[in-house]
């Protein structure tokens, strides 16, 4: 069984896609928390309310951009590494892994406030 450390230019990879991520959150989590106050006042459907916290809900659900990347960019990276090479040494493989569920923490947690959002709009 190959138990190399993982590959130096695989690991600056995966630790820049998930500070994308981390840092994507950061923008999230201030648009999602204008949703959030809008959505609190919105009034009934189809009011002026109402249109803004979509309008708000619309740039909270636009700020997830750089996390859905950073998935597809790591799941992309594992399955050019896998057919390119025809399989992943076990390191590379945890390491990607990794990376994987701490983007995907982050992406349903983000998932979670959005259907919150529109829950409370009625969507």
């Amino acid at each position: 069984m190959n138990q190399r450390p993982v590959s130096a230019a695989l690991a600056s990879r995966l630790a820049e896609l998930v500070a994308e991520a981390r840092s994507g959150d950061a923008a999230f989590a201030a648009a999602a928390d204008e949703a959030e106050r809008v959505a609190a006042s919105a009034g009934a459907p189809q009011s002026e309310g109402w249109i803004a916290a979509q309008q708000a809900l619309s740039s909270a659900i636009a700020a997830r951009g750089p996390t859905t990347a950073a998935i597809g960019d790591i799941d992309a990276l594992g399955a050019t590494r896998l057919q390119a090479q025809g399989g992943l040494a076990p390191n590379d493989l945890a390491a990607i892994k990794s990376a994987g569920a701490e983007v995907g923490s982050i992406d349903q947690r983000q998932a979670d406030r959005i259907k919150a959002i529109q829950a409370r709009l009625g969507l």
